[in-house]
């Protein structure tokens, strides 16, 4: 691919996903993003990527223009495409590699809150046993938003080795609570697929993290 060029790319744009006042959403996320560059296309060409909402007919499509370095930037993350997918329309301004990891860090979050908020809404509606393993998650899911968010901070300030070393507890969690749901017989995850986005998200952010720690990104 010729990175000397700017990259189209069709994407899906949520504001709830990604805006700074996000209220928890019940739309589920697909993490489906296999789209391949069509034979013969260059850099410049329009290509699809798969839209990251079931309701697709509800979410603004627009053509943004990618900058190559944004391309790099998510090049070596968990999930590039979901990595370009979130942070391209947010930045389209000179490039920045913070406020990239930033809008990454926010998208995390507001996952996060999703869950939190399917979790909530479930412990009204279950069995003891899966009451067991959603109060687990619902402290896990706690821990999370809080993480993240003290992980923000530290960002804010600059400090992104006590960011990284913070994030990483974000993914321990989030295994918790996928254990405790499956140790617990018959109960089913009521977000499978959004606690699978976490982990795209948050493996992302981490990537990034260690990236610009190990100096791999360089502003």
């Amino acid at each position: 691919m010729d990175f000397t060029k700017s990259l189209f790319l069709v994407v899906s744009i949520s504001a709830l996903l990604l805006s700074t006042n996000a209220v928890p959403t019940t739309r589920s996320i697909i993490p489906s993003y296999n789209a391949q560059t069509p034979t013969g296309s260059r850099a410049g060409s329009l290509i699809g990527i798969n839209t990251i909402f079931k309701d697709s007919a509800k979410a603004t499509q627009q053509i943004i223009r990618v900058s190559p370095r944004i391309i790099l930037f998510c090049k070596n993350t968990e999930n590039p495409a979901l990595c370009i997918e979130t942070i391209a329309p947010n930045l389209q301004d000179e490039f920045n590699p913070i406020m990239a990891l930033e809008t990454e860090i926010k998208a995390t979050l507001n996952q996060s809150l999703k869950i939190s908020n399917i979790i909530a809404q479930s412990l009204d509606h279950s069995s003891n046993e899966a009451k067991a393993a959603l109060r687990i998650c619902k402290s896990q899911y706690r821990n999370i938003v809080d993480t993240i968010r003290e992980a923000s901070d530290l960002l804010n300030q600059q400090n992104v080795v006590d960011a990284y070393y913070k994030f990483s507890s974000v993914m321990a969690d989030r295994s918790s609570c996928e254990d405790a749901i499956a140790e617990s017989h018959g109960v089913e995850n009521p977000f499978a697929e959004d606690s699978e986005i976490i982990y795209q998200l948050g493996g992302n952010c981490l990537a990034i993290l260690d990236g610009i720690v190990n100096s791999s990104i360089h502003f």
